[in-house]
């Protein structure tokens, strides 16, 4: 067990050494804080690596500049967003700030660990105002509910229009984001969750127990931008969001797969995306307009996913981390 352990930290460690360069660089300037958040970015993109094989499929929807509201489905345990944040700052250089439920932000010792990387608890008047300084921000608009009692990957949303009246107020477009086997790495024992409700309800606390910890391969993909559109109500961007949103799970995720499935995804040859997520922005806008118009989608206009058949230059923007992008 302990050689097992020693060899996983030495490829750890590895990886950070890759990543020397920038990590030393910023120290020499004497930029401690730069120093400390690019280190803690390269341990956190090695853990995603070793264990998860973890990849990003998209990042160039990720804009180099500017504002732009990620919304995401919440796994168990959304350790996919820390491995996310880690990859958009090595790769972009920018910091996803991330809206956090209240109950995290009392945890002992993480509080300031969240604060240091941009995380804060709301409301939206303050989504408003990082959007409008160009910043970069995420919401899972099902939060702890979603992380509690989605089943089969369904999004918990109720009635919340928070996010698109943000996205209205601040005129900025929306990022679908969803992660591959997020809930096959985590889960809540499903067992006696009336009473977990009940007590969610009443307190706020996510007190059903959780397992996992599973090295299933992890996989995030990040949509194609909705862009702002001042003529839809903030009910019609939720339905709009959700349904794209819907779209990316059903096509990217299994239903009722198996823990051991979702780890042997790690050893299968499965299709090399390249950097472009969609065929092209006009389909993926065709796509989402479709689906919020309430259309069928053809084949012309369904986002489509275009394999990579071998030539590198097509892929300098899918993020998984091998010895060849290292």
């Amino acid at each position: 067990m302990l050689l097992v352990v020693y060899l996983y930290l030495s490829a750890l460690l590895l990886f950070v050494y890759h990543r020397r360069h920038s990590i030393i660089d910023a120290f020499h300037h004497r930029d401690l804080w730069e120093g400390y958040r690019r280190t803690m970015a390269a341990f956190w993109g090695g853990h995603g690596w070793i264990w998860h094989g973890y990849e990003v499929v998209g990042m160039q929807n990720i804009p180099d500049t500017g504002p732009a509201l990620i919304i995401y489905y919440h796994g168990a345990f959304p350790i996919d967003i820390y491995y996310l944040v880690a990859h958009i700052y090595m790769e972009k250089g920018r910091v996803m700030r991330n809206v956090m439920d209240n109950f995290a932000f009392k945890i002992p010792g993480l509080a300031s660990l969240f604060r240091f990387w941009g995380s804060f608890p709301g409301p939206r008047s303050k989504v408003v105002d990082h959007l409008n300084e160009g910043e970069i921000v995420s919401i899972a608009p099902g939060g702890v509910r979603e992380a509690l009692f989605s089943e089969n990957y369904s999004l918990v949303w109720q009635s919340r229009q928070g996010f698109a009246k943000a996205a209205i107020d601040a005129k900025v477009p929306i990022i679908p984001v969803f992660t591959e086997n997020c809930r096959q790495a985590f889960d809540f024992i499903g067992t006696g969750k009336k009473i977990f409700r009940m007590l969610y309800e009443r307190t706020r606390w996510p007190l059903m127990p959780m397992y996992g910890g599973f090295p299933v391969k992890m996989r995030t993909y990040i949509g194609a931008p909705i862009p702002y559109d001042p003529t839809l109500t903030p009910y019609e961007l939720v339905s709009k969001v959700r349904k794209v949103l819907e779209h990316m799970i059903r096509t990217h995720q299994t239903p009722n797969k198996s823990v051991v499935m979702a780890i042997i995804d790690r050893f299968r040859q499965k299709q090399n995306y390249n950097s472009a997520m969609f065929n092209n922005q006009k389909n993926a806008n065709e796509s989402s307009n479709a689906l919020h118009n309430g259309t069928k989608l053809s084949d012309s206009n369904t986002p489509t996913f275009i394999e990579n058949h071998g030539d590198s230059s097509h892929s300098t923007h899918c993020c998984r981390i091998d010895n060849k992008s290292l």
